[in-house]
């Protein structure tokens, strides 16, 4: 990760000031608060800059279906988008919502709740991750087994797995676990679709990437679907797992890359791969030390450039380091908003955060500055 992502990491780790002037009171309906630091304070700004929750808490998450978790010393409660506190600070630990749902820890006792606090149920069971597929991952206590848990907290798919990984979001990918000496991969109904030998030695599982899951039968290696049939038949020597839509294969001695249909790619038309994945219909691709813009076709946005950083286009901007200081490109290519900043964050809502010789400041996609925070106080030199 570059040092100017490191540095601000969504703001929460930035010593900021507060605004100049009075204090405006909470608006009623605001779609997004940003974070803003006085000291080792946290406080929340609208789009337009007003403050609306002056800096009082120690600690602060993201915006998550409307609810912002935050931190009173080592307690943890959520604040809805006019400021206020709609679950009060009481837990020792507390998740983002996803799905309607939050995790809660008090001890070693979990929960779920609700967007009011609601308790929706108890988890008997330590929590690993979060929702996936609405399945939540859970460890017991020894003997060690991994299982999972729906929405309202209940068993879904047994503790038996020795290890698990989690569910992704992607459907058309299987869940796997240990069992038995075997690696079995399974759906959200806990059913066994695909069952691997651990071998001996004992070998690590292979995960489902743009679904489909790389096996081996015999001499020859093929591809898997979720239903558990080969969607590409066991004919390579050798072959790699999926990445970004495509995968390297050893056909003979020779090796090829193929889509998740098993048919060859060509490299040429793959000269251009890309890096991130695509966000408002580009995504950043590199060629050699050269860095650019490709549409779902492959096609550059403008021509390849050299930047020391570039990253996703958000808001119709996309952030770059060019000289040691950070701007922005529209989509054209044209520099939108010039180089002047020491940190930068990417757009998002229509703002971003930035670093200036004075110190830290919110900027729209104009460039206008909307918030900044009080002059840093000069050096005294004895």
């Amino acid at each position: 990760m570059a040092a100017g992502s490191r540095i601000l990491g969504r703001m929460k780790l930035i010593t900021l000031g507060l605004l100049s002037g009075a204090i405006a009171s909470a608006q009623v309906g605001h779609d997004y608060l940003f974070p803003i630091r006085d000291g080792r304070k946290l406080g929340f700004i609208n789009r337009s800059g007003t403050i609306v929750v002056p800096p009082q808490y120690d600690a602060a998450g993201e915006l998550k279906e409307g609810r912002i978790r935050v931190s009173v010393g080592n307690l943890s409660g959520y604040i809805d988008l006019s400021g206020k506190v709609v679950i009060e600070p009481k837990y020792e630990s507390a998740g983002e919502f996803r799905d309607g749902r939050a995790i809660v820890r008090n001890g070693d006792k979990y929960a779920l709740i609700d967007l009011s606090g609601k308790l929706i149920g108890d988890i008997p069971y330590r929590v690993l991750g979060d929702f996936h597929q609405g399945l939540l991952r859970v460890q017991t206590p020894r003997p060690t087994k991994y299982g999972y848990v729906d929405r309202e907290g209940k068993i879904a798919i047994q503790p038996q797995f020795m290890p698990a990984g989690e569910f992704q979001d992607d459907s058309s990918n299987l869940a796997f676990g240990g069992l038995d000496r075997e690696w079995v991969y399974f759906d959200r109904t806990g059913k066994i679709v695909i069952r691997i030998s651990m071998g001996e030695p004992l070998h690590g599982a292979r995960s489902f990437v743009n679904g489909r899951l790389a096996v081996k039968e015999g001499f020859t290696w093929g591809f898997k679907d979720a239903s558990g049939k080969f969607a590409i038949p066991p004919k390579y020597n050798d072959v790699g797992d999926f990445k970004d839509g495509v995968a390297r294969v050893q056909e003979g001695a020779k090796w090829i890359l193929i889509d998740p249909r098993g048919k060859e790619v060509s490299p040429d038309k793959r000269k251009l791969r890309p890096i991130e994945p695509f966000s408002e219909g580009l995504a950043l691709a590199r060629e050699n030390d050269l860095m650019g813009w490709i549409d779902d076709r492959d096609r550059l946005a403008f021509p390849l450039r050299k930047y020391e950083e570039a990253h996703k286009f958000s808001c119709g901007l996309a952030r770059f380091k060019l000289d040691g200081l950070y701007g922005f490109l529209d989509r054209s290519g044209k520099i939108a908003i010039s180089n002047v900043y020491y940190g930068a964050s990417d757009f998002d809502h229509d703002l971003a955060f930035v670093q200036t010789k004075e110190g830290t400041a919110y900027i729209d996609t104009k460039g206008n500055m909307v918030w900044k925070s009080a002059p840093r106080p000069a050096l005294k030199l004895k």
